[in-house]
């Protein structure tokens, strides 16, 4: 990955932003600091934090954390498969990453707890006559801080900003020495730590941006904006903390509107924003208000705060035409296409490297398709919130969950969720507060009987609804079933098979009404809180390194059946470590999924009520329910129905429009409306994938929605040409260096070898008349899986031999999986597939003697430059319907 100059320059705090030039008014404590590991808890004893005391033998990269390979310098060798650091660790030489699976075993080798880091920095002259303020954007987890070796105070909390004023101890023209000393307990149970608990990779010490800035002893410490878009308002609370002289002001500048109000008298004002100056912040209008709020003391400026806000409205409101509740975006019903977004990096772990990678991360997101993210158990930087903000996409915030039930567990979740509201109140991307997780530190599957913590969880609602009545709350977001009290009744589900994934939405859609006792625990129930999927997916943590692709699409077609399900949340944006159902690996490299996935992640969406791949005959009759799903806010007329089934045949060609039709249909906006039961008969084809695609085409012809679902057209004749088939697993001999796994339909061999087959010439077959031979086949290389298909190739070098003689040597460029594998999926619920290949047989050299067999040869040789082993498909695997065979022509 990326090897940087200069870690996070940058301002951290757009959206309450008091400096504006580094090493005037603010200064960066981003950089090398003095580092030295305590594991033996002796510097505070040995006075460490003196000017002159302990050895600092290391130097590490502040603003990430220790366990990441980019506090050590070495950022550019994070990658997928290698993402901390064993510096971290007391006994390094026997920590293992574990790459793309579990078996490392980082998690549980013990760490260093203790870290002290120690820098110089001159403070600037013109500070003189201010306060400096030394603020930590967050550290984890339990900080103490000496300046000069005068003890300025400590923080315990892993999310949330925290400052010290170190005027007092400064010595006029001489540079401050800042010792800072941070315990990360190796038992985090009683700390919000979220993934870090037995997940993914721990994050210890300062993890976000350190700076220095003068301040006025009066100042503005807080504003909150509360945007009115039905009033045409904004609201300011301003809390300014100091004395200050009587006559005091407030002077505010929104674009070109500004006011002043007195300060003794009113800290809470109004701004007016006239129809013509009224721009709504949407995901696709991010529209802001930039604002400036000065501090005026006997007409001077003793304080200066840069922050902006969004006019816009978060409701839940009746759904047009319906009869259950919808969330609501500026009084128009939102569809939520989310993702769950887990915050981790390999190169910084819970710190972005750059400023460039929190907005890329956004950016790709919105090409994907998503409107929302989940910000998943973690509290994250502002500037994450503030690229959200310009670019414009939803978020859902999580409080990070503690994992043991304790007073002290319960008091710091409090503090973070009162710090995190108050921090980021002004964001506009934020829809919805989110307290806990699938009960995670509530007691499990336990919580539906313990009484006093749903109080608890209770009134940790009500409290996040008091400190912020302008967005949505849930209480829990679950996976057994167990809400208490919640704006959002949302559920998570992680199935890979059809059936069993339609009959599971469909139950609960059927149990989502007022009343129910579904989804909620003990003595509660529903309400009309508005139903949403707030994680799903196919391939679950642990599942392995698979293809996520196919289960995608027909998981979401089937959310998309159903009109009360306002939204979903899709497990997940990124890989991270050992889990991989990301749209990106971890490296945030993009994976191929074979369709265009905007396609269905999309607003206005067509869906099919039918399984995603079935095996059909020619003359067999499909119908498939046909649905609208029009979320968008367009005004779409004059639609129409398009269907056409398209065949890939054996040969690999693509015949199109084998049958095709089209009818008028309504698409009425924000609803989910039968609108066709599509009857399809299977054409008289040789074998076939057959591929029915159906598209909505507005008054103008333009598309409006896609889909699709596929079809294996079985025949037991397959060929209508003389031929010659091996099916994979009618192996002569086979051997291997690395091991192969071979089924009739499908061999998977790794590493160096060979197969070899025995094709026997049919008894009507004349050797003077052929004038061609032609051996054709499907294959790819073999990693052992099926990982998803993905920008980094896997190629392997594959010598094709007939009768001893090397005919031709081809590089199989990958080992691919995704939703082109359509045969496999239907059979073996994976999509590997390969590429079909056509070589030319020598007539002379196939048929030499009066031997009636041909021995065909796939071997990936030892001295090979590509040793990717070898996959061959059958005619019922793969992406195309035929075995290895030889055409006589």
């Amino acid at each position: 990955m990326t090897k940087i100059e200069t870690p996070r320059p940058e301002y951290p705090r757009p959206d309450f932003q008091r400096g504006t030039s580094e090493g005037i008014d603010w200064i960066n404590l981003n950089g090398t600091w003095e580092f030295a590991f305590d594991p033996n808890d002796v510097g505070n004893k040995e006075e460490w934090f003196s000017p002159n005391g302990g050895d600092f033998p290391l130097q590490i990269q502040v603003p990430y954390p220790w366990e990441s390979l980019a506090a050590w310098g070495e950022e550019d060798q994070a990658n997928s498969e290698n993402y901390l650091s064993t510096n971290a660790y007391l006994n390094p030489q026997e920590v293992t990453c574990g790459g793309l699976s579990r078996e490392g075993n980082y998690r549980g080798e013990l760490r260093h707890t203790i870290g002290w880091y120690r820098r110089t920095v001159s403070i600037p002259d013109n500070w003189e006559n201010k306060r400096v303020i030394l603020k930590f954007c967050a550290v984890d987890w339990e900080t103490t801080v000496w300046v000069n070796g005068k003890a300025i105070g400590s923080n315990s909390n892993g999310y949330l900003p925290f400052e010290f004023d170190i005027t007092d101890v400064l010595t006029p023209g001489k540079p401050a020495d800042i010792v800072v000393r941070v315990y990360d307990a190796q038992n985090h149970g009683e700390q919000l730590a979220g993934k870090q608990i037995g997940w993914y990779v721990r994050t210890s010490g300062i993890w976000q941006p350190v700076i220095l800035e003068p301040r006025n002893e009066t100042y503005i410490n807080q504003c909150h904006i509360t945007p009115d878009i039905d009033n045409s308002t904004a609201t300011f609370d301003v809390t300014i903390d100091g004395e200050f002289a009587s006559g005091t002001e407030i002077h505010w500048e929104c674009e070109d509107m500004a006011g002043k109000v007195d300060a003794a008298n009113k800290t809470e004002f109004t701004v007016y924003i006239p129809e013509d100056k009224l721009r709504l912040w949407d995901v696709d209008t991010p529209n802001l208000y930039n604002v400036t709020l000065k501090l005026v003391s006997d007409e001077s400026v003793i304080d200066r705060i840069y922050t902006y806000f969004g006019m816009r409205k978060v409701s839940i409101e009746k759904a047009p035409g319906g009869d259950y509740n919808y969330i609501c975006l500026n009084n128009r019903p939102v569809y939520l296409l989310g993702a769950l977004n887990q915050s981790f990096m390999p190169d910084g772990v819970y710190t972005f490297l750059t400023d460039e990678a929190i907005r890329t991360d956004i950016e790709r997101a919105k090409e994907f398709g998503f409107n929302f993210l989940r910000l998943h158990i973690k509290v994250d930087e502002p500037r994450l919130y503030y690229w959200a903000d310009k670019l414009g996409m939803l978020f859902m915030c999580d409080i990070p969950n503690f994992g043991s039930y304790t007073e002290l567990a319960k008091s710091r979740l409090e503090t973070t969720l009162r710090g995190n509201i108050a921090r980021d109140f002004n964001h506009p991307s934020i829809i919805s507060w989110c307290n806990f997780n699938e009960t995670w530190g509530l007691g499990g599957g336990e919580y539906k009987e313990l009484k006093d913590r749903q109080e608890w969880v209770r009134e940790m609602y009500h409290l996040a609804k008091s400190l912020d009545p302008t967005r949505l709350v849930e209480d829990n977001s679950p996976c057994l079933y167990d809400h208490v009290e919640t704006d959002i009744n949302s559920w998570h589900f992680y199935i890979n098979d059809y059936k069993h994934a339609k009959d599971h939405i469909a139950h609960v859609v059927e149990q989502t009404y007022p009343g129910s006792k579904f989804n909620y625990a003990g003595d509660n129930v529903q309400t009309d809180a508005p139903l949403i999927n707030s994680e799903y997916g196919g391939i679950s943590a642990g599942a392995g390194d698979k293809d996520v692709a196919w289960c995608f699409k027909y998981l979401t077609n089937e959310l998309r059946l159903h009109p009360k399900i306002c939204g979903y949340i899709y497990t997940e944006l990124q890989d991270i470590e050992w889990e991989h159902n990301g749209f990106m690996n971890y490296d945030r490299s993009v994976k191929e999924f074979g369709y265009d996935y905007n396609d269905i992640n999309t607003l206005d969406f067509i869906a099919i009520d039918y399984p995603p791949g079935t095996v059909v005959a020619p003359g067999d009759t499909i119908k498939a329910d046909i649905y609208a799903s029009h979320y968008s806010h367009k005004t779409i007329n004059g639609t129409t129905l398009h269907w056409q089934l398209d065949t890939l045949e054996q040969n690999g060609e693509l015949t199109r429009r084998r049958v095709s039709g089209s009818v008028g249909i309504p698409f009425p906006q924000y609803q989910v409306e039968h609108v066709h039961q599509l009857e399809l008969t299977i054409p008289e084809v040789n074998a076939s994938v057959g591929t029915l695609h159906v598209w909505v085409s507005d008054d103008t012809g333009a598309v409006v929605a896609r889909n699709y679902i596929n079809f294996e057209i079985y025949l037991e004749d397959t060929s209508g040409l003389t031929s010659l088939s091996h099916l994979p697993g009618d192996i002569s001999i086979s051997k291997w260096d690395a091991g192969s796994e071979i089924t009739e339909q499908r061999l998977t061999a790794q590493g160096t070898g060979y197969v070899e087959y025995q094709v026997s010439l049919p008894d009507d077959v004349i050797r003077e008349e052929i004038t061609k031979l032609e051996l054709v086949f499907e294959a790819s290389s073999s990693n052992g899986g099926s990982r998803q298909t993905e920008p980094e190739k896997f190629p392997s070098d594959v010598t094709i031999s007939v009768n001893g003689v090397d005919v031709e040597t081809l590089t199989l460029p990958d080992c691919p999986a995704d939703a082109r594998g359509v045969l496999t999926y239907i059979h073996e619920n994976l999509g590997n597939y390969g590429y079909l290949y056509r070589i030319p047989l020598d007539k002379e050299t196939c048929l030499n003697g009066d031997a009636d067999t041909l021995t065909v040869r796939y071997e990936v040789k030892g001295n090979a430059e590509n040793r990717g082993g070898l996959t061959l498909y059958g005619n019922r695997r793969g992406r195309y319907p035929t075995a290895p065979h030889i055409i006589i022509s």
